[in-house]
């Protein structure tokens, strides 16, 4: 195998291993519904699911 083969092999062993979403920040996001504290600002909802659907092209 290549040196550019084992490295793209490497490079997705080291994808693979990690979480596909930061645990911490779930966890704090979860703490803050719990206990209230936590807020949604709605215009900035709305922007980022217009942006999302404009590079989804629909």
């Amino acid at each position: 195998m290549s040196s550019a083969g084992k490295a793209v092999g490497e490079m997705h062993n080291q994808m693979v291993s990690q979480p596909s979403f930061d645990q911490a920040k779930v966890a704090a996001i979860k703490e803050a519904i719990a206990n209230g504290s936590y807020s949604v600002d709605p215009e900035k909802l709305a922007d980022n699911m217009i942006k999302f659907e404009k590079e989804l092209g629909m």
